[in-house]
């Protein structure tokens, strides 16, 4: 069997061998380097047992990722608070990036001896695969959960693992002619049969990583029948891009670092059958994939942490765990389809770091445009359910503006319909907040809980799943006013036949927010912004106890308090542009019969970055709750009498400017947006 090749495409290395004394990939030669040099000196060894859960290794205190040490696998600190954590589960979480990073170095350092034939590279590839194989066969999980790993925490984490482990095997054979029947038989089929055995029949992302390590194995080791069953079957990658691709180019579970992570297993199997029957490179979704984070990013290329996202996510950088960073990412778009948009988040990401990934290397264009980027669009993204407006918050600021009202996400969404993020002044002044690891308590009381999205609540309680509908988009450029207008029905708990709507409204500079509320009877219901700052002044009247809801999520709120609010109430925040500059923000909230207004101070991400929270608190069976967001010294907001069963309407006044909005198409107003008909 010493004699049998390894069936994974040549092309990769051969584009490397072509370029790597080339200047263009200098970086990227110099980082391959590195990463050797790295392993090298790495203490890592395979260990025989399984590793522990990736979402566990977080500070139980501030939702802070442990910092990783290769020569600490029991001491594990947090980065916000310094306190070390010892002991499970952050010992065997510990496994999981240890082994990723061995996976990735044997990857890294096989390619790197076959472009420059250093020896040691060759040897410490082979002690990394060797050793692998040496346990792999004899490891077992202790959990009897379906879809589990050997070495890893997971059939997912395996899949992960093992797409590296084959393309370093792949190129080590040549050097290796001693050690491929180990190779073969004790690691590379071993894991093939494992991971095929873990297979899950569903539309998801952790099923598309299975295919991708599957196919990658399969065609790595001659298996064409596995190759077809993973990428033709049901459930197999075609049929995964038909379902769980929506119509707008969003992977279904609507978070952009599970859009990524999914991208990154689809591109995993394309790099496997380069030029091969079932490359999906010629599949247009795979392409539209690419294209549909970059119309919501924020303008500094932050994806909107949406549902389970990571909160750093950034098209500029890195997009998620396990997968290349965005400019990985958009090389390898950039190599393939080579249009604009692609490149131009390369010229971007390279302006402040070099150009030093693995995958222009082997996959990137041969040069990067300097072409100006082009311009930042607005979408409704109406299949995914995100309105997008880019408004200048501040005046000569981009900012964007997110209504989120799409379908739910799966196990991966969060209960917030109509929830808006912020973005202005260069900050995320009110994003959605994503998620830290899963496995802390917080997670689940506070990040995915409806409490930490600017949205509604009745009750106090966390919405039930829903999926709503858009009314009304309408860009800001070139009009008047740029509007989102969507709405939603929910049919459990206290939830039960009731109904929301909101209305966003903005022109450069201020955005005015409309809250529909109605219930079959009275319900408590709130009405909660989150914006980045500090309290500056507070609404008129004395402050009363806030009466919060008994739960753990409104126990994250701290030095609540409510505020009288029948005549309206506004409140002033002292809003961070950069570290040394800041703008007031003026937040109105129009009379309402019965209101309060509850001001606190809650968690963002990390937690111990907290943030300013105002909630309009109301109990009525139907009711529009209407409040203005005017960034900017000398501001003032008048509200009008309002008529019955309409939002009332108001003046916005700026410096000696004025402007009058009405919400009827009866009224003398500059600006008018009739929300009945």
């Amino acid at each position: 069997m010493t004699g049998w090749e390894l069936g994974l495409p040549a092309g990769p290395l051969e584009r490397a061998l072509s370029r790597h004394e080339s200047p263009a990939f200098a970086a990227a030669m110099q980082e391959l380097r590195d990463e050797a040099a790295a392993a090298l000196a790495s203490p890592l060894r395979p260990v025989a047992r399984n590793g522990g859960y990736y979402h566990s290794y977080f500070c139980p205190v501030d939702a802070a990722e442990l910092i990783f040490e290769e020569d600490k696998p029991t001491q594990h600190a947090c980065p916000v608070c310094g306190r070390v954590w010892s002991g499970p589960p952050f010992d065997d979480s510990w496994l999981w990036t240890a082994n990723r990073r061995m996976a990735q170095r044997a990857y890294r350092l096989a390619l790197l001896w076959r472009l420059e034939g250093n020896r040691a590279h060759l040897d410490a590839a082979r002690r990394i695969l060797t050793e692998y194989a040496a346990i792999y066969p004899d490891v077992h999980s202790p959990r009897n959960d379906p879809s589990v790993g050997k070495i890893t925490y997971s059939a997912l984490d395996e899949s992960v693992w093992a797409i590296p482990i084959a393309w370093a095997c792949h190129w080590i054979w040549p050097g290796v002619v001693h050690d491929r029947d180990l190779l073969r038989t004790r690691l590379l089929e071993p894991a093939a049969a494992h991971i095929e055995s873990q297979r899950t029949p569903r539309i998801h992302n952790y099923e598309n990583w299975l295919n991708a390590a599957l196919a990658t194995l399969g065609t790595a080791l001659g298996d064409e029948a596995l190759v077809r069953t993973v990428i033709d079957d049901t459930y197999g990658l075609t049929d995964q891009l038909a379902r769980g691709v929506l119509d707008d180019g969003h992977w279904y579970e609507g978070a952009s670092s599970y859009h990524y992570y999914t991208l990154g297993a689809v591109l995993y199997l394309a790099q496997a059958r380069e030029g091969l029957p079932g490359d999906p490179v010629g599949n247009p979704t795979m392409r539209r994939m690419f294209e549909a984070p970059l119309r919501i990013a924020y303008p500094d290329d932050y994806v909107p942490a949406i549902n389970d996202c990571w909160y750093h996510s950034r098209v500029t950088d890195e997009v998620g765990h396990g997968i290349p960073n965005g400019p990985g990412f958009y090389e390898i778009a950039a190599g393939t389809y080579g249009a604009p948009e692609f490149e131009a988040v390369l010229t971007r990401a390279y302006r402040s770091m070099p150009r030093s990934n693995v995958e222009s290397l082997l996959y990137g264009p041969d040069e990067v445009s300097n072409e100006a980027a082009p311009p930042l669009v607005e979408s409704n993204e109406s299949a995914s359910g995100f309105a997008v407006l880019r408004p200048q918050l501040p005046l000569g600021s981009q900012g964007e503006l997110l209504l989120k009202y799409g379908p739910h996400g799966g196990g991966h969404g969060h209960a917030d319909k109509l929830a808006l993020s912020i973005y202005g002044g260069g900050r995320r002044w009110g994003a959605d907040l994503g998620t830290p690891g899963y496995g802390i308590a917080i997670n689940d009381s506070w990040y995915r809980h409806t409490l930490s999205h600017s949205t509604v609540l009745l009750e106090g309680e966390e919405q039930p799943p829903a999926t709503g509908e858009a009314l009304r988009y309408r860009p800001v450029g070139g009009n008047d006013f740029g509007i989102a207008d969507a709405q939603v029905h929910w049919e459990q708990g206290p939830y039960a036949a009731a109904y929301a709507r909101r209305v966003v409204l903005t022109r450069d500079g201020y955005f005015i927010v409309l809250t529909r509320v109605e219930a079959p009877v009275a319900r408590r219901a709130h009405v909660v912004f989150h914006h980045e700052g500090e309290f500056a002044a507070w609404p008129d009247g004395d402050a009363g106890a806030a009466d919060l809801p008994d739960n753990v999520s409104y126990a994250h709120l701290s030095d609540a308090r409510g505020w009288p609010a029948e005549q309206g109430a506004a409140v002033r925040l002292d809003v961070p542009v950069d570290a040394e500059s800041s703008v007031t923000l003026t937040a109105a909230f129009a009379p309402l019969s019965g209101a309060r207004l509850l001001t606190a101070r809650s968690p963002g991400n990390p937690a111990s970055d907290l943030r300013c929270t105002l909630v309009s608190e109301v109990t009525g069976e139907a009711f529009w709750s209407a409040a203005v967001f005017v960034y900017g010294e000398d501001t003032e907001v008048v509200w009008q009498p309002p008529a019955t069963d309409l939002p009332p309407g108001l003046v916005i006044r700026r410096g000696s400017a004025e402007e009058r909005w009405a919400f009827t198409r009866d009224a003398d107003a500059q600006f008018t947006y009739p929300v009945n008909g």
